[in-house]
């Protein structure tokens, strides 16, 4: 059975459809003090998948993932799979300073205490921390091949695909080989106590050059906005961005398109207005893989 979050009600349904499986829909309300109800009417199969993007507000998201499990485990489900296309509290993976939590420990840690087998999400910030955290039974999609799809026609062989930080090249690399090519990072720092972000100078060659910037979370748009001012410094052409998890506050896009950004795309891990990118079929895929193994 696939069961449907309220945050991905249409994800949960193409799911469904593809793997030919039947699809439930929960019953859901919020009582008048704002806790949160949840229930499961259908007849339990043997396995579920449970399909719940972690949307704003994060923390109602994940009590709903959550009831939702233990829903299913109170229903004698033996086998539950959580379907996370956005991951929230994930890049929060490390003890940055002394006395933080692990929020990407926490909530694997819980969703695997309420008895989820795997847990199948979609580029997730630190894909080593996650393998860390979950072993084999975690597994991280990544969407590059859509996003190097969506581009394959709006870029010039002679454009670059940057990634925002050193951190993230993987990510540049992956789309540009799939493009054939190049592909770069902008140096930036930020600091850990104040969340302030500072451009360090790096010889980029993109004068005259359409470039593309690749990133997995585009939440305030500051750090974009900083490099694509940076990027119109250096005479670059075309700017795209490209992002998998569309957080968007703040004003991010009035931010992004202020300072020199044509155009702004994502997947649809989340609802927004750039979400054009479904990665549905890659989810479908993986599954189908995940399911012959058991």
């Amino acid at each position: 059975m696939i069961v449907a979050g309220s945050n991905s009600q249409g994800m949960a349904a193409i799911i469904s459809r593809e793997l030919n499986e039947k699809l439930v829909m929960i019953e859901r309300k919020i009582f008048p003090d704002g806790e949160l109800y949840v229930r499961i009417s259908s007849e339990p199969e043997e396995r579920a998948i449970v399909v719940q993007s972690l949307t704003p507000p994060q923390d109602r998201s994940l009590m709903e993932l959550f009831l939702i499990v233990d829903s299913l485990k109170g229903l004698n489900v033996n086998d539950v799979i959580a379907v996370i296309p956005y991951l929230a509290y994930a890049r929060q993976d490390k003890r940055f300073l002394t006395g933080e939590p692990i929020t990407l420990k926490v909530v694997l840690d819980t969703l695997r205490g309420l008895g989820v087998s795997k847990v199948l999400t979609v580029d997730v910030h630190n894909e080593k921390q996650f393998k860390k955290f979950m072993g084999d039974n975690g597994i991280n999609i990544l969407p590059t091949e859509i996003i190097a799809e969506y581009f394959k026609d709006r870029l010039s062989s002679n454009s670059i695909v940057l990634a925002p930080d050193k951190g993230a090249l993987w990510r540049a690399k992956s789309v540009a080989e799939k493009l054939g090519l190049r592909y770069d990072y902008i140096e930036k720092k930020r600091d850990r106590t104040t969340g302030e972000i500072k451009a360090l100078p790096k010889e980029l060659d993109v004068s005259d050059k359409d470039v593309l910037i690749v990133d997995d979370i585009i939440s305030t748009g500051r750090t974009i906005a900083l490099a694509a001012r940076n990027l119109k410094e250096k005479n670059a052409k075309k700017i795209y961005v490209a992002c998998t998890h569309a957080v968007l506050v703040e004003n991010a896009l009035d931010r992004i398109y202020q300072n020199g950004v044509l155009e702004v795309v994502a997947t649809d891990t989340l609802p927004s207005p750039i979400s054009k990118l479904s990665i549905a079929p890659l989810l479908v895929r993986y599954l189908k893989q995940c399911l012959s193994k058991i």
